[in-house]
């Protein structure tokens, strides 16, 4: 009887204990996506003309930003809460990712929340790029995120992860509409680099992200602003409707490169796979979008429809016209935009609300100007995989 009932105390102890630390625990959480992807890829033998020759032609196994995060929160006082995240990415093909580590860092911020919204500070994505999810439907409007030559940064800019970032978000108000404001610090050197960049912007925010959306249970729209944001000011508009089984999304979006070329500090883009080539600088020939190109015009257009059961077939096609920055051939030689027409196409077998298995095939077409090249590059890809998230 005695063993019995200590046993019962040292049980109930241990509860007790675990309850306690429990209430303020941090949550691990994460993500696997892995594709195995067959690439057929293209690109310019030289900026003279000579035409399009092949750059890859392989089967290759893909980690998909997959991820591995801590988070949590507790209370300060009843109505004031402290929030934390730990984000990191991992390469689960190759166990290091393209700076040889084994974690690269995702988004990553503490902050506080309240009746009054919620505020933090780090790294964290910006809210023009975070409006294509939708939290009241539970999808993506970008149906194809983080799929090689699929996702929608293949083409458009504007998918940033900014550092030095203040953040606000605020609850929904008037029944439906949230606001989120990014202020991204420019934390400038004062060491001039050249005549037009004198990295002497002492002011507060020297980039910002602003975005408002409102959201119903079938239906759901945003628009966000990007101001100086990896150098370059962006306009974004999303919508998606859902017909019964049928979800249809849409994207707009126009930017411009940022006038004043004063760097504001690293940001993390999406640049697909390691082995897709970027099919804008392919024809610009002066590397990342973002720091080459002038001015940019593109949309989205998409569907998603849960056939039966647990199979979703999903389509998606993307258009972007691109003014180059920079021009590859001559001096005062005026080329035409680099136009990028984008096909994706799959299919969903979901195993539960953590699992899914998946196949697609994405194709992503570019042209530039007759002086560059007369014939276009196309890349594309099959592909077969899964997503197991925990």
């Amino acid at each position: 009887m005695k063993r019995k009932l200590l046993t019962a105390v040292i049980a109930s102890l241990t509860i007790g204990a675990t309850s306690s630390a429990l209430a303020g625990f941090p949550t691990v959480y994460g993500k696997v996506n892995v594709t195995l992807n067959k690439y057929d890829l293209e690109k310019l033998s030289a900026a003279t003309g000579a035409g399009v020759v092949d750059e890859l032609d392989n089967w290759s196994l893909e980690s998909n930003a997959s991820r591995i995060g801590i988070r949590g929160d507790f209370d300060i006082t009843s109505d004031l809460k402290a929030i934390y995240k730990l984000e990191y990415g991992i390469d689960v093909d190759n166990g290091s990712g393209s700076n040889s580590r084994e974690f690269n860092q995702r988004n990553i911020y503490g902050g506080f929340q309240g009746s009054w919204g919620t505020l933090f500070a780090g790294k964290n994505d910006s809210p023009l790029k975070l409006i294509q999810t939708n939290t009241v439907t539970q999808s993506d409007i970008d149906r194809f995120n983080d799929m090689p030559l699929a996702d929608i940064g293949t083409y458009l800019v504007g998918e940033n992860r900014p550092d030095n970032v203040i953040q606000y978000a605020s609850p929904i108000l008037l029944g439906g509409f949230e606001i989120a404001i990014a202020a991204i610090q420019g934390e400038e050197t004062g060491v001039p680099v050249s005549a037009t960049n004198k990295q002497d912007d002492d002011g507060f925010a020297s980039g910002k992200s602003i975005a408002l959306t409102y959201g119903k249970s079938s239906w759901y729209t945003a628009i966000a602003y990007d101001d100086n944001v990896a150098l370059a000011d962006t306009l974004r508009a999303v919508g998606e409707v859902t017909l019964g089984p049928v979800k249809i999304g849409a994207i707009y979006q126009t930017s411009e490169k940022h006038e004043n070329v004063d760097v504001i500090g690293p940001f993390s883009t999406f640049i697909g796979s390691q082995n897709s080539p970027n099919p804008i600088s392919e024809w610009d020939g002066s590397g990342a979008v973002a720091n080459s190109f002038k001015e940019q015009e593109g949309y989205v257009i998409n569907a998603a429809w849960k056939v039966a059961g647990p199979w979703t077939v999903k389509g998606q096609f993307g258009h972007s016209d691109t003014t180059p920055q920079q021009q590859p051939i001559a001096t005062g030689v005026k080329y035409k935009d680099v136009a990028v027409d984008a096909i994706a196409a799959g299919v969903d077998y979901k195993l539960n609300d953590n699992a899914k298995l998946f196949a697609y095939y994405a194709s992503v077409d570019t042209e530039g100007d007759n002086l560059v090249s007369t014939k276009s590059t196309q890349d594309k890809t099959y592909a077969v995989g899964f997503d197991l998230k925990f």
